[in-house]
């Protein structure tokens, strides 16, 4: 898979994972990770009483991450004019 920003400018670059919303594949530069919280209620086959929090590695391209920013944005907001 090569990158989906790249081959916008006609250059084949390898994708280096997969942007968590929309699936396009992204590079090293495009790349923009950022973590979320996942509740775990195993570990293995143990069975956790308490949910633990774990920060998941996750990829986002440049075009989510805009999206993500300016729905952040408009939620301080209020979510008034967005």
């Amino acid at each position: 898979m090569h990158c989906f920003d790249c081959a916008g400018r006609n250059v084949e670059q390898p994708a280096v994972g997969a942007c968590m919303d929309c699936g396009a594949g992204v590079c090293a530069q495009h790349a923009h990770a950022d973590h979320r919280p996942v509740t775990c209620r195993m570990v293995g086959l143990t069975v956790v009483e308490h949910p633990t929090r774990l920060p998941a590695r996750i990829l986002r391209c440049p075009s989510c991450t805009q999206v993500r920013a300016a729905v952040a944005a408009c939620e301080t907001q209020g979510g008034r004019d967005c």
